[in-house]
């Protein structure tokens, strides 16, 4: 679970465009190891409750 955890965070840090270098190394042999796919699942999840919570966000403001 920690890891699933550390995905969430990668994702979130590079989504706002914050982040350390030792961070950004640790995901690069992450990848290395596991492959990119937990990377991308991640990125689907956070980008579709990204768009989720624009979409609420403009019904409850115009209604």
């Amino acid at each position: 679970m920690k890891g699933l955890g550390q995905l969430f965070k990668a994702f979130a840090s590079a989504m706002i465009g914050v982040g350390k270098k030792e961070d950004l190394v640790k995901d690069f042999e992450r990848v290395d190891k596991q492959g990119p796919w937990p990377y991308i699942f991640v990125g689907l999840i956070m980008t579709i409750g990204f768009i989720g919570l624009v979409i609420l966000t403009v019904k409850f403001t115009l209604s």
